[in-house]
C-alpha cells in the first residue's frame, strides 16, 4: 500500500512551521502599516494644529467674542494630546518589530522548506533535529504575532484547512473586530478634529 504523501496538513512539524512563518509575514505587514499610517496621522494632526492656528488671521471677525479664545484653546488640548500620542507610538516602534517578525518568518521558512524537501523516511528520522531548529528561532526571537495575524492566515487558507462556513464566519467577525481595534487611533487622529469643528461651527462664527 503506498504511503500517504507527507503535506503541510497531515505532517504536525509542517503545519506548526507553515502556520508560525505565515502569521509572521502577515504581523510584519499589520506592524509596517501600523508605522505607516502613525507616521500619516500625526502629521495630519500636526497640519490640524498649524491650520487652526492660522483661522483667526483669516477671519479677523473671529478676534471679537469667545471665537477665538475658544480656538486656542482647542490647539492647545490637541497640542498636547499630538505629543502624547507621538511619544507613546514611538515607543512601540512598529518599524523594529516589523523588520524582526520578518526576520523570524524568513528564518522558519528556510527550515520550512529544508524539510518539506526531505521524503517521509529522512523526515521522521530528522524531525527531532528540524523541531529543535525550529524551536532555537523561536527562543531566539522571544515575541509573538497577534492573533489578526493568525485569522488573517486562516481566512486566505480556508480551503486547505477545509474550514467550515460557520467557523469562517465567526473567524470573519472576529477578524473585523480586531482590525479595528488594531487602526481606531488613527482613524480618530484624522476625522475628530474636522469633526468637531462641523460641531462647533457656529461658536466659531462659521
Amino acid at each position: 500500500m503506498e504511503t500517504e504523501k507527507r503535506t503541510r496538513t497531515n505532517d504536525d512539524l509542517l503545519g506548526k512551521m507553515w502556520k508560525t512563518k505565515s502569521a509572521r509575514f502577515n504581523a510584519h505587514l499589520r506592524l509596517r502599516r501600523k508605522h505607516n499610517l502613525s507616521t500619516w496621522a500625526t502629521s495630519i494632526l500636526a497640519f490640524y494644529i498649524f491650520a487652526a492656528s492660522l483661522i483667526p488671521l483669516v477671519y479677523t471677525s473671529l478676534a471679537s467674542g469667545g471665537a477665538e479664545r475658544l480656538i486656542s484653546v482647542l490647539t492647545v488640548i490637541i497640542s498636547v494630546f499630538l505629543i502624547i500620542i507621538t511619544l507613546l507610538e514611538g515607543s512601540k516602534r512598529y518599524d523594529s518589530e516589523a523588520d524582526r517578525m520578518l526576520n523570524c518568518g524568513l528564518e522558519i521558512s528556510e527550515i520550512y522548506n529544508r524539510f518539506q524537501a526531505l521524503n517521509k523516511e529522512k523526515a521522521d528520522e530528522r524531525r527531532t533535529e528540524f523541531n529543535n531548529e525550529y524551536s532555537a528561532v523561536m527562543n531566539r526571537y522571544g515575541l509573538n504575532h497577534e492573533d489578526v495575524d493568525f485569522l488573517k492566515f486562516k481566512m486566505a487558507n480556508r480551503a486547505e484547512l477545509r474550514t467550515d462556513w460557520s467557523q469562517f464566519l465567526f473567524d470573519s467577525v472576529k477578524y473585523l473586530v480586531l482590525w479595528i481595534g488594531e487602526y481606531w487611533l488613527y482613524i480618530v487622529l484624522v476625522v475628530i478634529p474636522p469633526l468637531t469643528a462641523v460641531l462647533l461651527r457656529r461658536q466659531l462664527g462659521f
